[in-house]
């Protein structure tokens, strides 16, 4: 009975141990830790830097069945190690790299495929500025911007972070490119498709016209945000001249 009872401790001490040391290694720093690991030891091996990003994602458990040009497009928008693992470390929290890449690895056009994976980021970076998660929204807006550089819904949501952080002057050139991307959305957009719209992307229920509207009147608010910083800048500029 006792030769019973203490298998029985150390076999329910040993599950234990192994669910705690497993939530561990699912940690995001011990993910990010494993995957520095990963490319110093390919980077060792004499291999770029995009060489090593490449085998990086396709060695990766649930990404191994992604065709190369997919990956090699990834690699190719990101560019930096530190853009390659944040996208990897969003992707696997969300579980896109399971739910959405696998179809959109086979598209044909790469550009769209990009455009569709820009859009679940714009829609999470969104969702996290709505919760006032500025800076976790801008981590992965900034990941959107990289992979779609010309779309208003990862051109105006980046904006819109900056403004409220009060870096008037980062947002106003991507609120202008972001309003001239969504024109040129307009005019190629059926009423009746969702690829691609606010919707889709942020998440938004609004008419087009009731959208643009809302992101040129936050343009015009950031405009004078930043002129009213720069005759402050002006002033103060002034004033110590005139103390010296």
């Amino acid at each position: 009975m006792e030769y019973f009872a203490f298998w029985f401790v150390t076999v329910f001490a040993a599950i234990a141990v192994y669910r705690l040391l497993s939530r561990r290694l699912a940690t995001p720093r011990a993910r990010v830790s494993a995957m520095l690991r990963r490319y110093r030891a390919l980077e060792r091996t004499g291999l770029s830097e995009p060489e090593c990003l490449l085998q990086l994602l396709a060695t990766r458990s649930d990404w191994k069945s992604l065709s190369h040009r997919f990956l090699a497009e990834l690699v190719s928008r990101l560019r930096s190690k530190e853009d390659i693992m944040r996208f990897i470390s969003v992707s696997e929290d969300e579980g896109y790299q399971r739910k959405h890449y696998p179809d959109l690895a086979q598209q044909t056009n790469l550009d769209n495929a990009m455009s569709e994976i820009a859009c679940l980021f714009a829609r999470f970076g969104f969702r996290l500025q709505g919760e006032n998660r500025y800076k976790e929204a801008e981590f992965v807006q900034k990941l959107a911007l990289r992979l779609q550089p010309s779309q208003y819904f990862t051109t105006l949501p980046l904006a819109v972070t900056y403004h409220e952080t009060g870096r008037h002057l980062d947002a106003l050139p991507l609120f202008e490119q972001g309003l001239a991307n969504f024109e040129e959305f307009e005019k190629n957009h059926r009423s009746d498709e969702q690829e691609l719209s606010p919707a889709k992307c942020l998440g938004v229920e609004m008419e087009l016209g009731e959208f643009r509207s809302r992101y040129r009147s936050l343009f015009e608010a950031c405009r004078k945000a930043a002129e009213g910083a720069l005759a402050s800048l002006i002033y103060l500029s002034s004033f110590t001249e005139m103390l010296c």
